[in-house]
């Protein structure tokens, strides 16, 4: 009698942790594909959003660097890089965003042209929506993650071919005596 509930105790476990990989896959999935879909919808705003910066008057290094940087955001996603390529990528681009934005706050009369405030809302509502979706993927890859290491889901991870999800983040590299650190996205 023992055995048996043994076993059934061990099926039902089983069972559980084959739900919570199927679940944690498909959020994982499913919320790759929203940064995904977010960082093209960045893309695409883009392009009414720097026609108006060409008509602004703003810093031409600033304009600069903000093309620069959308130029090798767009060359990593395709060539596929891998996601460690993709976030400093992105960060680029965000950070460029960002500047022009800061610089664009200087300047009185860009405060009252719709040409350029239109497109630089639109954006700032996508920078928000992209550290969203990326801060859920990354919670999900965390999640799937953790399936992997833990000790009681270990075996059955391993037995299901869970792979180990790569974190949007950007790595980057410090001096030798220091520990490498992880920069989000």
């Amino acid at each position: 009698m023992f055995v048996v509930i043994l076993v059934l105790a061990v099926l039902v476990y089983s069972a559980s942790v084959e739900r919570r990989v199927r679940r944690y896959r498909s959020n994982t999935a499913a919320s790759r594909h929203l940064v995904t879909v977010e960082l093209e919808r960045r893309y695409i705003q883009l392009e009414p959003f720097i026609a108006a910066i060409d008509l602004s008057g703003l810093d031409p290094e600033v304009v600069r660097q903000l093309v620069g940087a959308r130029s090798w955001s767009k060359a990593v996603r395709d060539r596929g890089l891998g996601l460690a390529a993709q976030a400093a990528a992105e960060n680029a681009l965000s950070a460029a965003v960002h500047a022009v934005l800061s610089e664009s706050d200087t300047h009185q009369k860009l405060k009252s042209n719709w040409a350029f405030q239109g497109p630089a809302r639109d954006l700032e509502t996508t920078e928000k929506r992209i550290a969203g979706a990326v801060r859920v993927y990354n919670d999900n890859a965390y999640k799937l993650s953790m399936l992997r290491s833990s000790f009681t889901t270990k075996f059955m991870a391993t037995a299901l071919k869970v792979a180990d999800p790569e974190p949007f983040v950007e790595h980057v590299a410090v001096a030798s005596d220091e520990h490498p650190e992880d920069v989000p996205a």
